[in-house]
């Protein structure tokens, strides 16, 4: 019966007498000794291979990217996350399509994968800070705390805005004020982050003070006509008018609607200017501070 299991000798003896380099440095000094003639008579069927492999697989590549970002583009991610998905999965069947016309060829693609091994983790330890600022991009754009448009605030660094960028590296926020802030990634990751139009609306809770002689029902009707009569409160949620302090100089009413985020400071300041004069009107009194000198 034939043997199919060969000794270490045997397995040694055949590597060599097939003539096949044992890594990359052997390869190349093997090409160094042999004429340009040898070399196509020995690799250049190889070479056609290598060429056909090579077209090959950049063809299936496009195949296949096509078909993963169909499926990305359907999960709805950030514009980001669906760029960096390509790029990732573009270099790795690039550079399997690359090993493959290597491996045709005749080179050692275990020294190769040893090369690209060493030069990945230089590479990785000289830009290790970059590399942080990159993991909290991504955590960024797959746990999608926020997206471009959206109003957010970080209490920790005493800043807030609109997204209207989301980086591999850093978020670009745009003020109210129109200024531009450029955060690291991975503060933003990190940090305690409110988002103010991720649900769409926002409660507004306002005070109004009255006082103690004053007629609170009829400060709290007054209130409410004013809310009812306007167009930017959300007439479908909750509304709350009730006293909620009785405070050393004053009754406290509390107003609390819901209104669209990107109203709330419009809301805020129309309440303010029609609840004062509406109280005006009535004659509602707005008590203030005031400090009482006797003198002997």
């Amino acid at each position: 019966m034939k043997r199919f299991l060969l000794t270490a000798e045997e397995a040694v003896a055949a590597s060599q007498s097939s003539g096949s380099p044992e890594n990359l440095d052997a390869f190349l000094e093997t090409l160094k000794k042999m004429e340009p003639n040898e070399i196509m008579a020995k690799y250049g069927e190889k070479l056609l291979w290598a060429i056909v492999t090579l077209v090959a697989g950049a063809i299936l590549v496009k195949w296949v990217l096509r078909i993963v970002m169909r499926y990305v583009e359907k999960s709805e991610l950030a514009a980001g996350a669906t760029n960096f998905i390509r790029g990732v999965a573009a270099f790795l069947l690039y550079f399997i399509v690359i090993l493959t016309a290597a491996s045709v060829l005749g080179i050692p693609v275990t020294s190769v994968l040893a090369i690209f091994s060493v030069f990945t983790l230089a590479f990785s330890l000289a830009i290790k800070d970059i590399l942080a600022l990159f993991a909290s991009g991504i955590t960024i754009l797959f746990s999608k705390p926020f997206n471009a448009g959206d109003f957010v605030e970080i209490p920790e660094e005493n800043v807030s805005g609109f997204v209207s960028e989301v980086g591999l590296i850093h978020t670009h926020l745009f003020t109210a004020d129109n200024k531009e802030i450029i955060i690291p990634n991975s503060i933003v990751a990190a940090d305690t982050l409110i988002n103010y139009s991720k649900i769409g609306y926002r409660r507004l809770d306002a005070v109004y003070s009255i006082g103690y002689g004053e007629d609170f029902e009829k400060a709290k009707s007054i209130i409410r006509n004013v809310v009812d009569s306007e167009p930017l409160v959300e007439k479908d949620r909750d509304i709350f008018i009730m006293v909620t302090a009785m405070g050393p100089s004053s009754v406290d009413i509390v107003c609390k609607v819901y209104v669209k985020w990107d109203n709330y400071e419009r809301l805020r300041c129309s309440l303010n200017e029609k609840i004062k004069l509406a109280f005006d009107e009535n004659g509602i009194e707005i008590p203030y501070n005031q400090i009482d000198v006797h003198m002997k």
